[in-house]
Parts: structure tokens; C-alpha cells; sequence
């Protein structure tokens, strides 16, 4: 490892190697404070997009898993989503959890290289028009680091 290795999270720094021997596999779970009501959850992953596959593959494939792993899944809708420097899609889905009918709004883009960030936004159903606009808001307002160089990545997770 470099001894400038640094990956750092939102509470400090760890001195790993990140992407060199380490990989970024970090989840992000962000929450609507809701006073014991139910309320929104972002959850922000990482994946890997695989060799030859592109991200409407990518997109097609999580489809076809939720709908053979989540009860009662349906696609809703889709909606355009616009970053400062690419565009994409959300999809606007509801399935079945242990506590009830969930909404659910899943997208992912590059990060960097072959790099996604998936996002993913769930609430009891009906998905409140305030909640969903704050998350909307919110996942189009991501912007990526710039990559500089092929340094390893300096992380937060």
C-alpha cells in the first residue's frame, strides 16, 4: 500500500489503498427524518457495469431481477433525469414489502470509468409529491469528482 493511500469518509480518514488493493463497495443510507412516521430512504450503491454490457443492459437486467424477487413488482413508469453532465432515466416502480405496498425509484449512472453509482429511493406507498421531489432533486443534483489522474480514487463513504 502507498503510504498516501487515504480513503476518506464523511467522519474521518482510513489510510486504504482504494481502488489499488481495496475496492469501493460502500452503501450510502440516507433518510427523510419522520418523527416515527414512515418516511423516504436514498440508498446510493456501487457496482461494477461488467465487461461489454452498457448501462440500458445493466438497467434491463435489474428489471428482470426485481421482477422475479420482489412480490407483486410492477414498473410504473419511467422518467427522464438529467445530471450537469449526462442524462438518464428513473424508474418509477412498486412492489410488496413485509410492512406494505413500497414505492420505489431506482437510477444509476457512471461514476468514472466502468464505475456506477445506483440510487435507490423508497417509501410507503403512496410516495408523497414533497418526498419525491426532494429525492428527485437530490440524485439530479449529484455531481462526480473530477478524475485527474489514474491515482486511486480518494473515496467517501
Amino acid at each position: 500500500m502507498a503510504n498516501d493511500a487515504i480513503y476518506a469518509i464523511n467522519e474521518g480518514l482510513l489510510p486504504l489503498d482504494v481502488p489499488g488493493t481495496w475496492e469501493d463497495q460502500t452503501i450510502h443510507v440516507l433518510r427523510i427524518p419522520g418523527d416515527g412516521r414512515a418516511t423516504a430512504s436514498l440508498i446510493i450503491t456501487r457496482e461494477t457495469l461488467p465487461m461489454g454490457m452498457e448501462i440500458n443492459d445493466f438497467v434491463q437486467a435489474e428489471l428482470d431481477r426485481l421482477r422475479t424477487t420482489l412480490p407483486e413488482f410492477e414498473l410504473h413508469g419511467r422518467v427522464p433525469l438529467t445530471w450537469s453532465d449526462v442524462t438518464g432515466e428513473a424508474l418509477l416502480t412498486r412492489w410488496r414489502s413485509a410492512e406494505g405496498l413500497m414505492d420505489q425509484v431506482l437510477t444509476c449512472r457512471r461514476a468514472y470509468g466502468r464505475r456506477l453509482l445506483i440510487f435507490t429511493a423508497t417509501h410507503p406507498a403512496p410516495f408523497p409529491t414533497p418526498a419525491y421531489e426532494a429525492v428527485m432533486a437530490s440524485i439530479a443534483g449529484f455531481k462526480p469528482r473530477e478524475q485527474s489522474t489514474p491515482e486511486p480514487i480518494r473515496g467517501r463513504g
